[in-house]
């Protein structure tokens, strides 16, 4: 009985050790998927989208071989001066009328009866697109035949001054057109008569 045990007892023994013996002395470790790592691998960012490139300006085409660029003007507009403005010269012209007033361009210069070589003008607004006074921005210089004394200025509000003979406003008659024209004589317009201007005499010539 007693060799029996011993025999089931040895075998026992023998059986432990040759399970000890398989197992090389290893540990288990977690393999990848368990509580001891990520369940998956972690999402990769997404690489950044490339940004377009900047437009480019267009670069100037250069002109073709032997021609020269068109230049690029820079120069305000010129701006019309009223009839007259500026310095200006009054001087005389032999007529069939007489000697009579005209300016530095040969324009033929007129009064109006109305005006009374009192130093003032009655012709504003629309009378002047017909009768424009003979303004100035300078000096007014007497030319041969003219009296000197009486040229001056009157003062006005629509526009610089007006040139004035012994006391006369003086204008032109847009009827004229070139130098020398004399078609503003004795026209009735405004409530009043136009004349030309007698150089000698420094009133108007009726």
């Amino acid at each position: 009985m007693r060799k029996a045990v011993r025999a089931v007892w040895a075998l026992a023994v023998g059986l432990g050790l040759l399970a000890s013996g398989c197992g090389g002395g290893h540990r288990a470790v977690p393999v990848s998927g368990g509580y001891g790592g990520p369940s998956s691998a972690a999402p990769e960012s997404p690489a950044p989208e490339s940004a377009s490139p900047p437009a480019e300006s267009p670069e100037p085409r250069p002109a073709p071989s032997g021609e020269t660029p068109p230049p690029v003007s820079s120069a305000p507009p010129v701006s019309s001066a009223p009839p007259g403005a500026g310095p200006l010269e009054i001087r005389s012209r032999q007529t069939r009328y007489g000697r009579i007033l005209e300016d530095g361009r040969g324009k033929t210069i007129y009064v109006a009866a109305k005006d009374n070589a009192d130093f003032e003008s009655h012709c504003t607004g629309a009378c002047t697109k017909d009768w424009p006074p003979l303004f100035t921005n300078g000096q007014v210089n007497a030319g041969p035949g003219v009296n000197s004394a009486w040229l001056g200025t009157i003062g006005r509000t629509d526009g610089p001054t007006q040139v004035e003979y012994n006391g006369w406003p003086l204008y032109y008659s847009a009827r004229d057109v070139g130098p020398g024209d004399i078609n503003g004589q004795g026209i009735n317009a405004y409530g009043t008569t136009w004349y030309i201007v007698d150089a000698e005499r420094g009133r108007p010539v009726k």
